[in-house]
């Protein structure tokens, strides 16, 4: 049999364990729901038998997964018929790679301390269940300032240390001015919900019966605008007709259940400047300035700032050729700092991406 023969088949493989699990998952929810609706004790107790067997049967079918996904890569490694630019051991492919997973070691060390602040449960007025959360955040200049990063950082931060890869669900979408209605459809989308079946009650309904203890909801609005006025219609439209409903939807939904740990998350990211907008009558309700008490219906902005030279210094001190001295590191850092303008971050990135292979070789 070839390489190709065999990474087909166990990309079929992989295909059908994906498929089992969709199932099970949907009947493990289901499960979940018969439970909450039952009230006979020894029908209840079966049902939470059946959900154990469930988590179990999931737990075998992603270490299934996870073998079949490893020589999947094993494969790709070393198979010859593949063009070379799709080989993960290609020396570009690699260099990619190794840069990628490099910069978010960057340490966004603000933005992180008022993310963490504002996940604690103590500064969260009205949190809707012990040990859960709901948060509102939003970014601005985020391209220039590398907001990607940040929110990678953040993400892998939250998502739970458990083979239940559904635990964390990250829903992407993107807003155009003028369109609200379609990041209902879009976040609908996400949830399986056919676009011509969308309500707002039933996405709602869809986003809490995936909820179970633990789970984090990370979901992000890119806002394709070209104006920082176009933003506007958004915030109040997104507060008032979705994230202030969702949170009365989990609230009921965690109260039935009694699920600890939930989180659900919301960040609006644009690429440029919009913290004026929270200053005009319209929007000024919407931006949370007391960062002692925050409130789960504000919008908290993650602060993203231009890197430094020290961090640029220590950045490349830890990943760079160990060979070179602290004193080439440091003009190094110098210039890169001088070369972007001060340290904007996207510009850091980019000279550092052209230099990449002659500062690790």
């Amino acid at each position: 049999m070839s390489s190709s023969q065999k990474l087909e088949g166990l990309e079929n493989q992989k295909q059908r364990i994906e498929s089992q699990i969709a199932g099970l998952e949907k009947l493990s929810n289901q499960c979940n729901q018969d439970i909450i609706a039952e009230t006979n004790s020894a029908r209840r107790t079966q049902l939470n038998l059946q959900i154990d067997n469930y988590s179990i049967e999931l737990k075998e079918l992603y270490n299934r997964l996870d073998k079949i996904e490893k020589n999947i890569e094993k494969l790709k490694l070393g198979d010859e018929s593949l063009p070379p630019s799709d080989h993960l051991d290609n020396p570009k492919n690699q260099q990619v790679l190794k840069f990628d997973e490099c910069l978010c070691d960057i340490d966004f060390e603000r933005a992180l301390e008022t993310f963490q602040q504002a996940l604690d449960i103590e500064n969260i007025q009205s949190q809707f269940n012990q040990n859960g959360v709901f948060a509102l955040f939003f970014l601005e200049e985020s391209s220039s300032r590398r907001g990607d990063l940040c929110l990678k950082i953040l993400q892998n931060k939250l998502k739970p240390k458990t083979y239940y890869r559904n635990h964390f669900r990250h829903c992407r979408i993107t807003y155009t001015f003028g369109n609200q209605e379609t990041v209902t459809q879009q976040i609908g989308a996400f949830f399986e919900v056919k676009k011509e079946e969308v309500t707002l009650e039933l996405v709602l309904q869809k986003i809490s019966d995936s909820l179970q203890r633990n789970s984090v909801l990370f979901i992000e609005i890119d806002c394709n605008i070209d104006h920082a006025t176009d933003v506007d219609p958004l915030i109040p439209w997104f507060i008032n007709n979705f994230w202030k409903p969702l949170r009365n939807k989990v609230q009921e939904f965690t109260g039935k259940t009694k699920y600890s740990g939930i989180k659900v998350i919301a960040v609006i990211s644009c690429n440029l400047k919009i913290k004026e907008r929270f200053l005009t009558e319209g929007l000024s309700c919407y931006h949370n300035n007391n960062c002692s008490s925050f409130e789960w219906d504000k919008l908290v902005k993650i602060p993203l700032e231009n890197w430094t030279i020290d961090e640029i210094q220590k950045w490349l001190s830890e990943n760079i050729n160990p060979s070179l001295t602290d004193d080439i590191i440091e003009k190094k850092a110098y210039r890169l700092f001088n070369e972007s303008l001060n340290g904007v971050p996207r510009l850091v990135c980019d000279a550092l991406q052209q230099q990449w292979q002659t500062l690790t070789n």
